[in-house]
């Protein structure tokens, strides 16, 4: 695994084992390389595979067998089971009334009633949750940049109709 400047990345050998799906190169990783994997390797192992031979069995009980010492898994397990489409219906429909509300942070269809703040409810919230509420910010902060860019293209108009206007008459 190559650093540089605190950026990871996956090295050759990993990227190729991968690319072949070549298990007995996965198992030889050391945990910071592996770690880097882990995503591509959760979905290898719990989505359901187009090869039913037996020897990709085989080799998915390998894979399953080096997750299953990493705690971070179950992160990854636990979004892999949302429902990201629905998500972002849910994101689109909270852009639209935000919009017809001008902005408002009054009602929310990402997020209902906060019970304890922000950070708390972020922290003790399941992956969904977590995903909602982080949208939901996301939301609220484009609004803030649009509104933003809208005033400032709103006062640059006004002062080159006025600049013009003086320029004219004077």
């Amino acid at each position: 695994m190559a650093d540089s400047s605190g950026l990871q990345f996956v090295s050759s050998f990993a990227f190729e084992a991968m690319q072949k799906v070549d298990v007995v190169r996965l198992a030889a990783l050391s945990d910071p390389e592996l770690r880097l994997l882990l995503p591509c390797l959760v979905r290898m192992a719990l989505c359901a595979p187009a090869d039913q031979s037996q020897t990709w069995a085989q080799d998915k009980k390998l894979i399953l067998r080096l997750l299953s010492g990493v705690e971070a898994v179950n992160s990854i397990v636990a979004l892999l089971s949302v429902d990201f489409h629905a998500l972002e219906q849910d994101a689109r429909k909270e852009q639209q009334l935000r919009h017809k509300a001008g902005g408002s942070n009054g009602e929310s269809i990402l997020v209902s009633q906060l019970q304890h703040g922000l950070t708390l409810e972020f922290e003790h919230s399941d992956p969904l949750r977590r995903l909602r509420l982080a949208l939901s910010e996301l939301l609220v902060i484009m609004n803030k940049v649009d509104n933003a860019v809208f005033f400032f293209l709103f006062v640059f108009v006004c002062i080159i109709f006025r600049t013009s206007i003086l320029t004219t008459h004077c």
